[in-house]
């Protein structure tokens, strides 16, 4: 073969690279079909989920290679049993995650990652890019994914004996003190008609059954109200940033501890912070306090959602607070110190007829320790 032949070898070879770049670059990343999902919306720190990956080639061109990379938070760990095929990196608050895939024609492949959720908070898949190549390794197209499902991850409630907090022997006193009242809404049975009874309440059908007059028998309900108030501040001269996260984390862990024991008991239990959730970064969380499972689920994700980070002073927010609450309302507040403004606070507090705890957030290791 002459000079003049290879010149044309090498014409023929550059033009069929073009021509099926230019074909993967067309048709590469048509009818694939990417998704991503936790198997459950919700769980608690240090529980594991499975994220369930499945990518689709739903045509008759086969991909030579396809590379899917996407970022999730580092609090979400995945597990060491990870595919062969999957690069992990991982910074202080983001992870890197790279896959490479053949796809044949009419191929489909699911996966199934171990994945341990850290830390509380809520989580979002977020964006994931595909790009795909031709036979050369020339780079053709990609694609964007924007998923917006979310893992939330509640704060793990810390158990009484975790506590250096009197919980049992406080929740008693409420108990005695709170004020119950019969529940009109809330029917348990009839009894016999008393002096003083409302004719309104009068069962009838059980009337003419016994000959004599029958009540509905009303339930109780407490008009009695705790609200959890956390300090997001690690010290009293904080400006906006907080330093020692950890501390709030555990004083987070706390506040669920808290309320999960007081909603086991029978108590109303509520939630508040001078700080933002993730949804609304310029409001204070409040939760007003209310009873039951339902309620205890929605404290625990205003918890999962908060961020660290302070929006005004503590002692300006207990102010704002007192002009607010109910008068049957008490507090427990949690905070990593007391000084001469809060104190203030919460004389104004207990002079509006409200009971106040103070509890100091103690770091894990030092909770532990003790």
């Amino acid at each position: 073969m002459g000079i003049y032949g290879v010149y044309v070898l090498l014409l023929l070879c550059a033009i069929i690279v073009f021509i099926q770049h230019s074909l993967f670059k067309r048709v590469a990343l048509r009818r694939i079909s990417y998704s991503r999902q936790f198997d459950r919306t919700t769980c608690f720190e240090g529980d594991e989920v499975h994220m369930i990956e499945t990518i689709a080639n739903e045509k008759r061109i086969p991909l030579p290679w396809l590379r899917v990379e996407s970022l999730l938070h580092a609090s979400l760990q995945f597990g060491s049993e990870q595919s062969a095929n999957l690069t992990v990196s991982t910074g202080q608050f983001l992870q890197n995650h790279r896959s490479f895939f053949s796809l044949m024609p009419w191929r489909r492949i699911r996966r199934t990652h171990h994945v341990k959720a850290l830390r509380r908070g809520a989580y979002t898949l977020s964006t994931v890019t595909l790009t795909a190549g031709d036979l050369f390794g020339i780079s053709a197209a990609n694609k964007q994914f924007l998923f917006t499902e979310r893992l939330l991850v509640y704060p793990l409630p810390l158990l009484p004996e975790q506590m250096n907090w009197p919980v049992r022997g406080w929740q008693g006193e409420l108990s005695v003190r709170r004020w119950v009242v019969e529940d009109p809404f809330r029917r348990i049975g009839v009894r016999p008609y008393r002096p003083g009874d409302s004719m309104r309440f009068v069962n009838w059908r059980a009337t003419a059954r016994s000959g004599e007059l029958q009540v509905h028998q009303l339930d109780t309900t407490a008009d009695y109200q705790v609200l959890i108030v956390l300090n997001v501040e690690d010290h009293a001269e904080v400006w906006r940033n907080i330093t020692n996260i950890a501390r709030i984390e555990q004083g987070i862990r706390l506040a669920a501890g808290i309320a999960e024991q007081l909603i086991h008991n029978g108590m109303e239990a509520g939630f508040a912070a001078n700080a933002p959730m993730e949804d609304e970064p310029k409001t204070s969380i409040y939760v007003a306090a209310d009873s039951g499972e339902p309620h205890l689920y929605l404290l625990l994700e205003a918890m999962a959602k908060l961020k660290v980070e302070r929006l005004q002073p503590f002692a300006d927010y207990l102010h704002m607070l007192a002009g607010q609450l109910e008068a049957s309302a008490d507090l427990v507040l949690l905070t990593s110190y007391i000084d001469d403004r809060l104190h203030d606070a919460v004389e104004q507090l207990e002079a509006s007829g409200h009971r106040v705890v103070i509890q100091l957030i103690e770091e894990e290791s030092e909770a532990n320790a003790s």
